[in-house]
Formats: structure tokens, sequence, C-alpha cells
């Protein structure tokens, strides 16, 4: 069941990223314009949804940037200790 839900609610992910062209086209070129443009906007939708975020909330954009970076790169250790914890 969690397995279908994450398939599901990443549909759109996979579907945007699906436009990135075979590395081996023309040296791999193509592929990596795409894919580095693709990360902009991936980058700018969530900058915007963070500056939404942080207005609702009262907060400036630099203290929402701080706390969506610090959890952005600690959750995924989290979730490997976790992972590691239940596993030995």
């Amino acid at each position: 069941m969690g397995e279908a839900l994450n398939h599901f609610l990443t549909i759109g992910w996979k579907v945007l990223f699906a436009v990135i062209p075979p590395a081996k086209m023309l040296g791999g070129w193509p592929a990596f314009v795409i894919a580095l443009s693709l990360i902009g906007a991936v980058t700018y939708v969530v900058g915007e949804v963070a500056s939404i975020l942080g207005c609702s909330l009262y907060m400036k954009d630099s203290v929402t940037a701080i706390t969506l970076v610090a959890l952005g790169t600690s959750l995924p250790d989290t979730f490997a200790s976790m992972t590691a914890a239940k596993n030995s």
C-alpha cells in the first residue's frame, strides 16, 4: 500500500523528468541542458513555496530558508540512521 501511494504521489515528477533525452545522444549535451533547466525550475518552485510558507507564518525569508535547508539535509540522515538501527 505504501509503495503504491508513494508512486501515485511522485508520478508528476517522474513524468516531468522523463523528458530528459538519453545521455548518449549528441555527447550528453541535450540531457545536461534539459536536466539543468528542470533542476532550475524545481528550485524556483521550492523557493516560491518557501517564501509563501514564511509569509504565512510571519517569518523572514532568511529564517525560512535556513530552516528548510536544515530539514532537507538532516531528515535523510535521520531516516538512514533509523533504518540502520531497526535492521541491527
